[in-house]
């Protein structure tokens, strides 16, 4: 426990020392044409940096699996389940600083969690209230669509809506995923994602970080849907692919 509170308290002055040299840069060095991709670069050099650390000082590693040899578009949809915060810094990870992948997050993670917040606010993604009107959350989603439609990145949306605190797959909601897709009709990569739910707590980390597998698996592209019934077959289907791996993974 005593190890893990000392990773989690390097892994945040990492953070701050990056938000630092993002910020200088992003207010007197960058073109404002280039902040776009500086959030980006920073956010994979994060990302990196901390799973990094954390392979190197608990064994924590992740295992990707790709059982069906699938390639993720460079420009498309990413819908997966979300278990941890984690996630997002996996996801990140995985997709790359071709893809950009930009996030529908909730607004409350604006600030207060360094490096992370000021490139969620600054770098395009989509802060969104948890119980907001849901107008305006929908034109946020609506214009970070459209700027990933302008842009050739890829949004990243969790239909679920809020991370599983127990692992369970919740419901996927498919108000978000339609906006997006209304905008542009683009191939839709579906990520199963297990492991993080049992460290997404202070408590948690203290006490299972680097002893639990964390795992994330491609499990299918769909073509790009048409219409609101194609969508919300697609959503249907995508769940059941999602909560058959995720089983898989637990067996294994």
């Amino acid at each position: 426990m005593f190890v893990n509170a000392l990773i989690a308290l390097f892994v945040v002055l990492m953070l701050f020392v990056l938000e630092f040299v993002v910020v200088v840069q992003y207010v007197f060095t960058a073109p404002r044409s280039a902040r776009d991709y500086l959030c980006a670069r920073y956010e994979q050099i994060g990302a990196a940096v901390i799973l990094r650390l954390f392979r190197a000082f608990r064994g924590f590693s992740i295992t990707v699996s790709n059982p069906k040899k699938l390639e993720i578009p460079d420009h498309c949809l990413v819908i997966s389940n979300h278990q941890s915060l984690l996630d997002i810094l996996v996801l990140i990870w995985l997709l790359g600083i071709e893809r950009k992948p930009r996030f529908v997050a909730k607004k409350e993670l604006q600030y207060g969690i360094p490096l992370v917040s000021f490139t969620l606010r600054k770098g395009g993604h989509c802060l969104v209230r948890r119980r907001g009107e849901p107008i305006e959350a929908m034109r946020a989603v609506s214009n970070m669509a459209e700027r990933c439609k302008r842009e050739r990145t890829c949004p990243v949306v969790f239909p679920e809506g809020t991370r599983s605190r127990n692992g369970k797959l919740g419901i996927f909601h498919s108000a978000g995923v339609r906006k997006i897709l209304d905008v542009e009709s683009v191939p839709v990569a579906a990520i199963a994602i297990d492991g993080g739910w049992k460290v997404a707590t202070i408590r948690g980390f203290l006490r299972r970080f680097g002893k639990e597998p964390y795992i994330a698996e491609i499990v299918k592209i769909y073509d790009p849907p048409r219409g609101k019934r194609e969508i919300e077959a697609l959503l249907a289907d995508a769940r059941a692919q999602i909560a058959e791996h995720i089983e898989a993974m637990r067996r294994r």
